[in-house]
């Protein structure tokens, strides 16, 4: 009973100091555009929108959207977006410490890594909801012989948060399948299973079904087009995943082989590891998310799927982790505890974005929004500063990447805003475009950052401008 209770207090007393370390985060970091472009969509859109063209030309599921709309509409304003992501994944905390069957070291130390308490919990984002419906998932699939509806439903919440995620459902899915099918011999252990879970599995199909044609990219998603024709770009998506996106912090280059090498032995020596030990079960929790992430475009932060995925895979199993993976995986957890802190640190003293600087200082220069061309997506939180209804979310259907700066715009507009990759890439006509003009420059830089990486390349942004109209 006295063991009982200190267990309850050391939980309430982690969870609290874990939940105001994220709020003070919270409080000091700056939306960018990806976290704006959701507040806007979910404060724009109409529910029809959000649930047909915004999924396929956003290419990810809408219950963030929706999530954010529902808390839109209690009063939630974008200074408070942090809310939105820090609110769920406390509850998946106090789950997670109190449901888990793990040791109490790994229940402490996972909320403290880089994915589940900063890069998914203060970078508001749909990623914000993975890692409570992995939670969520991983109780309900432990009650899955008594309950196999909330399995379902659990799964189509998780799905419903990322298109990675969706991915994870279906391995979840595929998994129950196996696990609990293989009990009988050959096909009859599979016939019995469909049988009995008839209509639970009905329900995933058609949510299978449904998500693919409303998550399906339109034409005009010029995403992946855009990526399609970079070279090489899919043997950069291994390099990403394997060397960088979980225990590394290099970006791959010359300069890094070192630590790009490193990455590669420790993922290698796991993924061996891991397979040896859990065998199919391994590839079909892990495999699906592994290959579509080397297909598609990819970014080191969605490497957390893999973190999630291997979560449940434990969660599930009732025996002894084997020691070299227990070594294994403690090496991941200290060094995702450093690049927690380190990213926590970073967004409070540096700037993870520059909106609201550079709307204040084109307030100074007395530009208005309609004086101001936003010719490229990271731009667009400016849109949070002024709410008028044709200062909204970025429509990728007409506007790709980037709007062209035509020669009225250059007569008109008083403020041009580019970021640092169409700087780089189109300097001549940036050029060309400033003397036209008469326009001064002026450079905002963030630190918009990935674990120890700098990222501002992203998010920099160059403010052409007039001092006079």
């Amino acid at each position: 009973m006295q063991t009982k209770l200190s267990e309850n207090i050391s939980n309430i007393l982690y969870a609290l100091v874990w939940l105001m370390i994220s709020l003070w985060c919270g409080v000091n970091h700056e939306i960018f555009a990806d976290e704006a472009q959701a507040y806007l969509i979910a404060r724009d859109a109409s529910m029809s929108e959000i649930l047909t063209t915004v999924a396929r030309t956003e290419g990810t599921p809408t219950l963030w959207f929706l999530w954010l709309k529902l808390l839109i509409f209690l009063g939630l304003d974008y200074s408070h977006l942090y809310i939105a992501s820090i609110l769920p994944n406390f509850i998946g905390v106090c789950l997670f410490i109190t449901k888990a069957p793990f040791s109490k070291v790994v229940k402490y130390v996972l909320p403290l890594t880089y994915f589940v308490l900063y890069q998914y919990n203060i970078v508001a984002r749909n990623y914000s909801l993975l890692f409570l419906t992995t939670v969520i998932a991983s109780i309900a699939y432990a009650q899955r012989q008594k309950h196999p509806y909330r399995l379902v439903w659990s799964l189509i919440l998780l799905g419903s948060t990322t298109s990675h995620a969706f991915l994870l459902s279906c391995s979840i899915m595929l998994f129950w399948m196996y696990n609990d099918a293989q009990k009988a011999e050959g096909i009859k252990g599979y016939q019995e299973f469909i049988k009995g879970n008839l209509r639970a599995l009905s329900l995933f199909g058609i949510y299978i079904v449904f998500s693919v044609l409303y998550l399906y990219p339109e034409s005009s998603n010029q995403y992946i087009s855009n990526y399609e024709l970079i070279k090489g770009f899919r043997a950069r998506n291994v390099l990403t995943l394997f060397a960088v996106g979980l225990i590394t912090s290099s970006e791959p280059s010359p300069e890094n082989l070192g630590y790009i090498f490193i990455g590669l032995c420790y993922s290698i020596c796991m993924m061996c590891l891991m397979s040896k030990e859990y065998k199919m079960k391994f590839g079909i929790l892990l495999l699906p998310n592994i290959l579509f992430m080397l297909y598609v475009p990819y970014k080191p932060w969605h490497a957390g799927i893999i973190i999630m995925s291997v979560m449940f895979l434990l969660w599930q199993e009732k025996r002894e982790v084997p020691t070299q993976i227990k070594i294994g995986i403690g090496v991941l957890l200290f060094l995702q505890i450093i690049w927690g802190v380190t990213g926590i640190i970073k967004d409070v003293r540096g700037k993870y974005s520059v909106g609201e600087e550079i709307y204040t200082f084109l307030q100074n220069k007395n530009i208005t929004a309609a004086e101001t061309k936003i010719a490229t997506f990271n731009g667009v939180t400016l849109n949070l500063y002024e709410n008028k209804p044709d200062l909204s979310y970025w429509d990728w259907r007409y506007l790709g990447f980037t709007q062209k700066v035509k020669k009225e715009d250059i007569k008109n507009k008083r403020a041009i805003i580019i970021n640092k990759e169409v700087y780089d890439k189109y300097n001549k006509r940036v050029k060309e475009i400033q003397e036209q003009g008469k326009y001064q420059i002026k450079v905002f830089e963030s630190d918009h950052f990935f674990a120890l990486q700098n990222m501002s390349k992203d998010e920099t942004l160059y403010v052409l401008y007039k001092d006079e109209p």
